[in-house]
């Protein structure tokens, strides 16, 4: 018997929305290296009635308030990431995005719209709906954060090899379950990199034309592309498992399953080592009437479903995994 904690306190997807808990800080950072020799030495606070500048505040008290809040914002969450504070660090993470989104983006509108404004008076008009939208922020960690599970107790399989498959799918209890995580370095690396350089892109953008329109629509668009580029992140590591509900690939970065292969579509199941290169490269692979999750090189585990198709995907421990789906599948009444 193995006790199983379905919110680890080090699962990717937590460590992700921490993450995402900096990006205000560094928001305010980049910004602020920006426009550092185009602001001037005070920022408005107030406007009046009329839309009038009605106080001030020093341009350098604004910049360290939104750093300070966010910082320690940031700061907090990756604390939170101890093991004590998985039950609760879905809210602790709603109430600090609050904080680090509403700080940051007082600084970014009020910043923004005295750069765009040059020499005259700036206006703050609709931008004063970003700092509404900004306390929402918290909802993004909230949100990708794992959910706490009271810890249950699962029965786990015992280790097999090619010469028990055959004991092993005789036997298969109904109530085993037989789980194994892969991570892949190469779609980690991947993913890191089109981050990185989508960030690059845009602050470069943003440093040698100003704040214009056209940057801001190049921004969006290069941030647009990168955000779709980082799917590539789903298969940083997933969890691959078979039980009585069939064999499940699940994305542990952000828990969206990416194949699920009910029992009764189960019509055998074995070992076989996969190639990328083969394969047409990592992530999710299409050829012909095969599909495939491809981590890395190595064992795979291989599902020939009753409609005729393939599902491959690389994982340790192959054997046992197909042992035991072949054998669920025939004790499965559904299945004939």
């Amino acid at each position: 018997m193995t006790l199983v904690n379905s919110s680890a306190p080090t699962r990717p997807r937590d460590i992700a929305a921490a993450l995402t808990l900096w990006l205000p800080f560094m928001a305010v950072v980049v910004t602020w290296l920006l426009w550092i020799d185009r602001l001037p030495g005070v920022l408005p606070r107030q406007w009046g009635r009329d839309g009038a500048v009605s106080s001030t505040m020093p341009t350098w008290g604004m910049a360290v308030i939104a750093l300070v809040v966010s910082l320690g914002a940031a700061s907090l969450a990756t604390y939170w990431l101890r093991e004590r504070g998985a039950p609760n660090r879905r809210q602790v993470y709603l109430g600090l995005g609050l904080a680090a989104g509403l700080s940051s983006s007082l600084w970014l509108t009020t910043a923004g719209i005295t750069v765009a404004a040059g020499a005259a008076e700036p206006k703050m008009s609709a931008w004063v709906l970003l700092t509404f939208a900004a306390c929402g922020y918290g909802l993004l960690p909230f949100l990708i954060a794992q959910k706490w599970v009271t810890p249950a107790t699962v029965t786990e399989l015992p280790e097999t090899t090619a010469e028990t498959t055959t004991a092993a799918t005789a036997t298969a209890d109904p109530a085993a379950t037989w789980t194994k995580v892969v991570t892949s370095p190469v779609m980690a690396a991947i993913g890191g990199l089109i981050v990185l350089g989508g960030a690059i892109g845009i602050v470069a953008q943003l440093r040698d034309e100003g704040l214009t329109g056209a940057a801001a629509a190049s921004a969006m668009a290069v941030a647009i592309v990168v955000l779709i580029l980082t799917a590539t992140l789903l298969f940083v590591q997933v969890r691959v498992s078979v039980d009585q509900r069939g064999l499940r690939v699940v994305s542990r970065l952000l828990g969206i399953r990416l194949k699920q292969v009910p029992l009764d579509q189960v019509e055998s199941a074995f070992a076989e080592t996969v190639s990328p290169f083969h394969s047409g490269g990592w992530g999710y692979r299409l050829t012909g009437g095969r599909s495939a999750v491809v981590m890395r090189g190595g064992p795979a585990l291989v599902v020939n479903l009753r409609r005729g198709n393939q599902f491959a995907v690389t994982v340790d421990d192959p054997q046992a995994a197909a042992a035991l789906l072949t054998g669920l599948s025939a004790a499965n009444p559904t299945a004939h």
